[in-house]
Protein backbone atom coordinates (compact mmCIF):
# COMPACT_ATOMS: atom_id res chain seq x y z
CA UNK A 1 0.00 0.00 0.00
CA UNK A 2 1.25 3.63 0.19
CA UNK A 3 0.14 7.15 0.67
CA UNK A 4 -3.78 7.28 0.42
CA UNK A 5 -6.74 9.22 0.67
CA UNK A 6 -9.46 8.61 3.10
CA UNK A 7 -12.38 7.72 0.06
CA UNK A 8 -9.70 4.66 -1.07
CA UNK A 9 -9.56 3.45 2.74
CA UNK A 10 -13.06 3.83 2.92
CA UNK A 11 -13.28 1.15 0.05
CA UNK A 12 -10.61 -0.73 0.94
CA UNK A 13 -12.02 -2.03 4.27
CA UNK A 14 -15.94 -2.05 2.77
CA UNK A 15 -14.18 -4.72 0.10
CA UNK A 16 -12.44 -6.08 2.99
CA UNK A 17 -9.01 -5.64 2.25
CA UNK A 18 -6.57 -5.02 5.10
CA UNK A 19 -2.84 -3.82 5.25
CA UNK A 20 -0.79 -4.83 8.12
CA UNK A 21 -0.13 -1.15 9.26
CA UNK A 22 -1.82 2.15 9.39
CA UNK A 23 -0.94 5.36 10.01
CA UNK A 24 -4.25 7.69 10.63
CA UNK A 25 -3.63 11.82 10.93
CA UNK A 26 -4.73 14.81 10.04
CA UNK A 27 -7.03 18.27 11.52
CA UNK A 28 -10.09 15.59 11.69
CA UNK A 29 -10.10 14.03 14.90
CA UNK A 30 -13.21 12.14 14.92
CA UNK A 31 -12.60 10.71 11.26
CA UNK A 32 -9.23 9.03 12.59
CA UNK A 33 -11.27 8.01 15.50
CA UNK A 34 -13.86 6.71 13.46
CA UNK A 35 -11.39 4.46 11.06
CA UNK A 36 -9.55 3.59 13.77
CA UNK A 37 -13.22 1.66 15.18
CA UNK A 38 -13.38 0.27 11.95
CA UNK A 39 -9.98 -1.14 11.36
CA UNK A 40 -10.06 -2.83 14.87
CA UNK A 41 -13.97 -4.70 13.77
CA UNK A 42 -12.11 -5.80 10.14
CA UNK A 43 -9.27 -7.38 11.90
CA UNK A 44 -10.87 -8.70 14.86
CA UNK A 45 -14.22 -10.09 15.62
CA UNK A 46 -16.10 -8.31 18.44
CA UNK A 47 -16.35 -11.40 20.22
CA UNK A 48 -12.27 -11.87 19.81
CA UNK A 49 -11.20 -8.34 21.07
CA UNK A 50 -10.99 -9.11 24.66
CA UNK A 51 -7.90 -11.25 23.73
CA UNK A 52 -6.30 -10.02 20.82
CA UNK A 53 -6.92 -6.42 20.87
CA UNK A 54 -4.55 -4.23 22.33
CA UNK A 55 -4.50 -0.27 23.06
CA UNK A 56 -1.88 1.78 23.98
CA UNK A 57 -2.77 5.49 24.61
CA UNK A 58 1.18 6.06 25.88
CA UNK A 59 3.25 4.42 23.64
CA UNK A 60 5.15 1.56 24.98
CA UNK A 61 8.83 0.92 24.91
CA UNK A 62 10.03 -0.78 21.82
CA UNK A 63 10.33 -4.28 23.44
CA UNK A 64 6.81 -4.51 25.03
CA UNK A 65 5.48 -3.88 21.62
CA UNK A 66 8.05 -6.08 19.65
CA UNK A 67 6.39 -8.99 21.76
CA UNK A 68 3.02 -8.06 21.85
CA UNK A 69 2.87 -7.51 17.59
CA UNK A 70 5.48 -10.98 17.13
CA UNK A 71 3.15 -13.06 19.75
CA UNK A 72 0.52 -14.86 17.57
CA UNK A 73 -3.43 -13.99 17.76
CA UNK A 74 -5.45 -16.34 20.65
CA UNK A 75 -7.95 -18.43 18.11
CA UNK A 76 -8.63 -15.64 15.97
CA UNK A 77 -6.79 -15.03 12.24
CA UNK A 78 -5.28 -11.33 13.41
CA UNK A 79 -4.71 -9.40 16.38
CA UNK A 80 -4.64 -5.41 16.24
CA UNK A 81 -2.68 -3.34 18.40
CA UNK A 82 -4.06 0.52 18.88
CA UNK A 83 -0.85 3.09 19.54
CA UNK A 84 -2.87 6.48 20.04
CA UNK A 85 -0.83 9.75 19.53
CA UNK A 86 3.13 8.34 19.01
CA UNK A 87 5.71 11.58 18.76
CA UNK A 88 8.74 10.03 17.47
CA UNK A 89 10.67 13.13 18.55
CA UNK A 90 10.03 11.95 22.30
CA UNK A 91 11.82 8.71 21.59
CA UNK A 92 15.80 8.48 22.06
CA UNK A 93 17.48 7.56 18.62
CA UNK A 94 17.64 3.89 19.70
CA UNK A 95 13.98 3.35 20.39
CA UNK A 96 13.23 5.33 17.58
CA UNK A 97 14.76 2.91 15.32
CA UNK A 98 13.48 0.03 16.63
CA UNK A 99 10.25 1.21 16.45
CA UNK A 100 10.64 1.56 12.42
CA UNK A 101 12.20 -1.81 12.46
CA UNK A 102 8.87 -3.23 14.31
CA UNK A 103 6.82 -1.57 11.56
CA UNK A 104 8.77 -2.53 8.72
CA UNK A 105 8.31 -6.42 9.73
CA UNK A 106 4.70 -6.47 11.42
CA UNK A 107 3.84 -10.10 10.40
CA UNK A 108 0.28 -10.86 8.50
CA UNK A 109 -1.28 -12.04 11.71
CA UNK A 110 -0.97 -8.68 13.60
CA UNK A 111 -2.66 -5.33 12.27
CA UNK A 112 -0.88 -2.26 13.59
CA UNK A 113 -2.96 0.95 13.92
CA UNK A 114 -0.77 3.90 14.65
CA UNK A 115 -3.81 7.03 15.24
CA UNK A 116 -2.58 10.43 16.11
CA UNK A 117 -5.92 12.36 16.83
CA UNK A 118 -4.10 14.66 19.40
CA UNK A 119 -0.79 16.00 17.12
CA UNK A 120 -0.11 18.41 14.89
CA UNK A 121 1.79 17.07 11.85
CA UNK A 122 2.27 19.79 8.93
CA UNK A 123 1.49 17.76 6.20
CA UNK A 124 3.68 20.00 3.75
CA UNK A 125 6.53 19.94 5.84
CA UNK A 126 6.70 17.09 8.93
CA UNK A 127 9.33 16.96 11.49
CA UNK A 128 12.20 14.50 10.32
CA UNK A 129 11.47 11.72 12.66
CA UNK A 130 7.51 12.33 12.21
CA UNK A 131 8.11 11.75 8.24
CA UNK A 132 10.53 8.51 8.47
CA UNK A 133 7.84 6.94 10.90
CA UNK A 134 5.09 8.09 8.22
CA UNK A 135 7.30 6.86 5.42
CA UNK A 136 7.98 3.59 7.33
CA UNK A 137 4.11 3.18 7.92
CA UNK A 138 3.68 3.50 3.90
CA UNK A 139 5.43 1.26 2.94
CA UNK A 140 4.61 -1.55 5.50
CA UNK A 141 0.87 -0.22 4.71
CA UNK A 142 -0.50 2.94 4.07
CA UNK A 143 -0.80 6.66 5.84
CA UNK A 144 -3.98 8.47 5.24
CA UNK A 145 -4.59 12.36 5.90
CA UNK A 146 -7.87 13.18 7.57
CA UNK A 147 -8.74 16.50 6.34
CA UNK A 148 -11.71 18.74 7.39
CA UNK A 149 -15.01 18.40 5.66
CA UNK A 150 -16.25 20.25 3.14
CA UNK A 151 -19.51 22.00 4.95
CA UNK A 152 -21.70 20.17 2.15
CA UNK A 153 -19.75 16.75 3.02
CA UNK A 154 -20.81 17.42 6.76
CA UNK A 155 -24.19 18.05 5.74
CA UNK A 156 -24.58 15.10 4.07
CA UNK A 157 -23.60 12.89 7.03
CA UNK A 158 -25.72 14.65 9.15
CA UNK A 159 -28.78 14.50 7.00
CA UNK A 160 -28.19 10.50 6.87
CA UNK A 161 -27.25 10.25 10.97
CA UNK A 162 -30.58 12.32 11.55
CA UNK A 163 -32.40 9.56 9.31
CA UNK A 164 -31.33 6.58 11.10
CA UNK A 165 -32.81 8.04 14.41
CA UNK A 166 -35.77 8.68 12.62
CA UNK A 167 -35.88 12.32 11.71
CA UNK A 168 -34.99 14.37 8.79
CA UNK A 169 -33.10 17.54 8.29
CA UNK A 170 -32.77 19.18 5.04
CA UNK A 171 -29.17 19.76 3.33
CA UNK A 172 -29.29 23.70 4.23
CA UNK A 173 -29.68 23.44 7.68
CA UNK A 174 -27.24 20.32 7.78
CA UNK A 175 -24.76 22.84 6.05
CA UNK A 176 -26.25 25.41 8.55
CA UNK A 177 -25.49 23.05 12.10
CA UNK A 178 -21.80 22.43 10.24
CA UNK A 179 -20.94 25.74 10.23
CA UNK A 180 -22.35 26.56 13.56
CA UNK A 181 -20.22 23.57 15.35
CA UNK A 182 -16.95 24.90 13.33
CA UNK A 183 -17.33 21.79 10.79
CA UNK A 184 -16.47 19.66 13.70
CA UNK A 185 -17.78 16.23 13.10
CA UNK A 186 -18.08 15.36 16.87
CA UNK A 187 -20.11 18.42 17.17
CA UNK A 188 -22.46 18.00 14.44
CA UNK A 189 -22.52 14.17 15.63
CA UNK A 190 -23.52 14.95 19.23
CA UNK A 191 -25.86 18.29 18.57
CA UNK A 192 -27.65 15.66 15.71
CA UNK A 193 -28.00 13.24 18.27
CA UNK A 194 -29.81 15.83 20.43
CA UNK A 195 -31.66 17.71 17.75
CA UNK A 196 -33.65 13.92 16.85
CA UNK A 197 -34.08 12.98 21.01
CA UNK A 198 -36.18 16.28 21.44
CA UNK A 199 -37.55 15.69 18.32
CA UNK A 200 -39.07 12.07 18.57
CA UNK A 201 -39.49 11.73 14.83
CA UNK A 202 -40.88 14.93 13.06
CA UNK A 203 -38.51 17.02 10.98
CA UNK A 204 -35.31 19.19 12.26
CA UNK A 205 -35.89 22.65 11.75
CA UNK A 206 -33.72 25.59 11.67
CA UNK A 207 -35.43 27.42 14.42
CA UNK A 208 -34.85 24.03 16.02
CA UNK A 209 -30.83 24.42 15.77
CA UNK A 210 -31.41 27.98 16.54
CA UNK A 211 -33.39 26.94 19.97
CA UNK A 212 -31.37 24.21 20.89
CA UNK A 213 -27.96 24.76 19.69
CA UNK A 214 -25.83 27.18 21.44
CA UNK A 215 -23.63 29.26 19.18
CA UNK A 216 -20.05 29.54 20.33
CA UNK A 217 -19.70 33.29 21.98
CA UNK A 218 -15.87 33.41 19.98
CA UNK A 219 -17.89 31.97 16.46
CA UNK A 220 -20.35 34.75 17.04
CA UNK A 221 -17.79 37.10 17.83
CA UNK A 222 -15.60 36.38 14.87
CA UNK A 223 -18.69 36.26 12.82
CA UNK A 224 -19.21 40.61 14.48
CA UNK A 225 -15.11 41.16 13.56
CA UNK A 226 -15.89 40.20 9.89
CA UNK A 227 -18.69 41.74 9.35
CA UNK A 228 -16.30 45.43 10.49
CA UNK A 229 -12.94 44.16 8.77
CA UNK A 230 -15.49 44.20 5.47
CA UNK A 231 -16.43 47.08 6.59
CA UNK A 232 -19.87 46.89 7.45
CA UNK A 233 -20.04 48.40 10.32
CA UNK A 234 -23.73 48.88 11.09
CA UNK A 235 -23.74 44.66 10.94
CA UNK A 236 -20.89 44.62 13.52
CA UNK A 237 -23.10 47.32 15.79
CA UNK A 238 -25.84 45.18 15.59
CA UNK A 239 -23.76 42.13 16.27
CA UNK A 240 -22.31 44.32 19.61
CA UNK A 241 -25.67 44.81 20.47
CA UNK A 242 -26.97 41.26 20.95
CA UNK A 243 -24.07 40.43 22.67
CA UNK A 244 -25.24 43.32 25.66
CA UNK A 245 -29.06 42.51 24.90
CA UNK A 246 -28.18 38.20 26.53
CA UNK A 247 -25.94 40.32 29.13
CA UNK A 248 -22.74 38.54 28.01
CA UNK A 249 -19.70 39.85 29.88
CA UNK A 250 -18.01 42.70 28.44
CA UNK A 251 -14.37 41.45 29.30
CA UNK A 252 -15.46 38.01 27.46
CA UNK A 253 -16.30 40.66 24.52
CA UNK A 254 -13.48 42.28 24.20
CA UNK A 255 -10.73 38.99 25.19
CA UNK A 256 -12.46 37.55 22.06
CA UNK A 257 -12.39 40.28 20.09
CA UNK A 258 -8.38 40.74 21.00
CA UNK A 259 -7.96 36.82 20.23
CA UNK A 260 -9.80 36.72 17.30
CA UNK A 261 -7.00 39.81 15.97
CA UNK A 262 -4.31 37.98 17.57
CA UNK A 263 -4.61 34.48 15.72
CA UNK A 264 -4.84 37.02 12.50
CA UNK A 265 -1.78 38.80 13.42
CA UNK A 266 0.23 35.38 13.78
CA UNK A 267 -0.91 34.42 10.75
CA UNK A 268 -0.03 37.39 8.95
CA UNK A 269 3.76 36.91 10.43
CA UNK A 270 3.63 32.71 9.64
CA UNK A 271 3.02 33.57 6.07
CA UNK A 272 5.62 35.99 5.89
CA UNK A 273 7.90 33.89 7.39
CA UNK A 274 6.59 30.94 4.90
CA UNK A 275 5.41 28.50 6.96
CA UNK A 276 2.13 26.91 6.68
CA UNK A 277 -0.75 27.29 9.20
CA UNK A 278 0.27 23.81 10.80
CA UNK A 279 3.40 25.06 11.54
CA UNK A 280 2.25 28.49 13.31
CA UNK A 281 0.09 26.78 14.88
CA UNK A 282 2.17 24.48 16.68
CA UNK A 283 4.35 27.40 17.28
CA UNK A 284 2.05 29.40 19.32
CA UNK A 285 1.40 26.35 20.91
CA UNK A 286 -2.56 25.70 19.76
CA UNK A 287 -4.10 22.28 20.38
CA UNK A 288 -4.24 20.38 17.75
CA UNK A 289 -8.29 20.15 17.72
CA UNK A 290 -7.72 24.15 17.38
CA UNK A 291 -5.39 24.29 14.33
CA UNK A 292 -8.24 25.38 11.66
CA UNK A 293 -8.66 28.50 13.58
CA UNK A 294 -5.11 29.33 11.67
CA UNK A 295 -6.52 27.76 8.57
CA UNK A 296 -9.08 30.01 8.67
CA UNK A 297 -7.24 33.05 10.13
CA UNK A 298 -4.35 32.45 6.69
CA UNK A 299 -7.43 33.01 4.81
CA UNK A 300 -8.41 36.88 5.67
CA UNK A 301 -5.07 37.63 7.00
CA UNK A 302 -3.89 37.51 3.69
CA UNK A 303 -5.88 40.36 1.82
CA UNK A 304 -5.39 42.71 5.51
CA UNK A 305 -1.72 44.71 5.41
CA UNK A 306 0.31 44.20 8.40
CA UNK A 307 0.08 47.67 9.72
CA UNK A 308 -3.66 47.53 10.08
CA UNK A 309 -3.50 44.51 12.24
CA UNK A 310 -0.87 45.99 14.69
CA UNK A 311 -3.03 49.18 15.26
CA UNK A 312 -6.07 47.23 15.93
CA UNK A 313 -4.10 45.27 18.19
CA UNK A 314 -3.14 48.20 19.97
CA UNK A 315 -7.01 49.73 20.12
CA UNK A 316 -7.97 46.58 21.78
CA UNK A 317 -5.37 46.48 24.12
CA UNK A 318 -5.96 50.23 25.00
CA UNK A 319 -9.32 49.69 25.48
CA UNK A 320 -8.52 46.78 27.70
CA UNK A 321 -6.11 48.46 30.00
CA UNK A 322 -9.31 50.93 30.33
CA UNK A 323 -11.77 48.23 30.92
CA UNK A 324 -10.03 47.04 33.64
CA UNK A 325 -8.81 50.60 35.23
CA UNK A 326 -11.64 53.08 34.84
CA UNK A 327 -15.19 53.30 36.09
CA UNK A 328 -15.66 54.27 32.49
CA UNK A 329 -19.38 52.40 30.46
CA UNK A 330 -17.95 48.79 29.31
CA UNK A 331 -20.03 49.31 26.36
CA UNK A 332 -18.85 52.43 25.36
CA UNK A 333 -15.48 51.76 25.72
CA UNK A 334 -15.79 48.56 22.90
CA UNK A 335 -17.96 50.50 21.06
CA UNK A 336 -15.58 53.20 20.55
CA UNK A 337 -12.70 50.66 19.82
CA UNK A 338 -15.34 49.56 17.13
CA UNK A 339 -15.75 53.05 15.54
CA UNK A 340 -11.39 53.61 16.10
CA UNK A 341 -11.10 50.27 13.95
CA UNK A 342 -13.66 50.81 11.69
CA UNK A 343 -11.29 54.03 10.07
CA UNK A 344 -8.32 52.19 9.87
CA UNK A 345 -6.59 52.46 6.36
CA UNK A 346 -6.69 48.69 5.04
Amino acid sequence: MAVIEEPRLRADLKAGKLGRVYFLWGEEDFLIRMYSKRIIDAAVPAEAQDMNFVKYSDPPSADELSDVVDNLPFFSERKCVLIEDLDPDALDAAENKAYLGIIENVPDTTVLIIAQAHLVIDPKKPKAKMKKLMEACAKAGCSCEMKFMSASQISAMAEKRAARNGCSLSREDGAYLAELCGRSLTAVSNEVDKLCAYKNGSPITRGDIDALCPKPADASIYALADELIAGRTENAFSALDDFFVRREDPVMILAALSGYFTDLYRAKIGAAARKSYTDTAAAFRYPPNRSFVMRKAYGTAQRLPERFLEDCLEILFRTNVSLNSSSADARTLIEEALTEISVLPR
